[in-house]
């Protein structure tokens, strides 16, 4: 499966189906385990055009589509600098959001879209890759324990008008 995936990177032509892609997966993501009127709160303003338009045309923000024949599999978005949303390392990339959707969770889109991140980052000089990942989402944290991330701290996430946990991870560039 995933030698018949590209990563390719999210042009402006792609906003619409960003902004599809990004809720859709949050949706199946997170809409079982919470209140209906937190996550509708909540994706009405992360998912609003202008929102997704502004956080594309942020210099220090990357998109990436995973892509498999005419299917988007997945996506993965990385903050460096001013664009992360927490300053705690320094020298430091964000991967704030990956996902795969949910016809293709268990075939490699994660792992794909991972080893991309960590190629950025390395390309990037930087000295950190984190991640912040809810804390009740124990299949992402054994996910991520697995790709060398480990936990540095914790802060608060606003869904709605639930203030809920995320464990934040990071991980170690080794730069040549």
């Amino acid at each position: 499966m995933t030698d018949l995936m590209r990563i390719c990177p999210v042009g402006p032509e792609d906003l619409p189906v960003l902004r599809d892609l990004a809720e859709a997966t949050f949706l199946d993501t997170f809409s079982s385990q919470n209140a209906p009127q937190d996550v509708s709160a909540y994706t009405s303003v992360a998912f609003d055009m202008d929102k997704v338009r502004a956080e594309y045309e942020n210099p220090h923000s990357r998109f990436y589509f995973a892509r498999t024949g005419s299917d988007i599999a997945g996506y993965l978005k990385l903050n460096t600098g001013p664009a992360q949303t927490e300053q705690n390392l320094e020298n430091a990339m964000e991967i704030e959001r990956i996902y795969a959707t949910r016809a293709f969770q268990g075939r490699g889109v994660g792992k794909r879209l991972m080893a991309t991140a960590l190629e950025a980052a390395q390309e990037a000089g930087v000295d950190w890759v984190w991640l912040g990942v809810w804390e009740h989402n124990q299949k992402a944290i054994a996910f991520y324990a697995h790709q060398g991330f480990e936990p540095f701290g914790r802060h608060s996430f606003r869904l709605g008008d639930d203030v809920q946990i995320d464990v934040m991870m990071r991980k170690k560039i080794a730069q040549d």
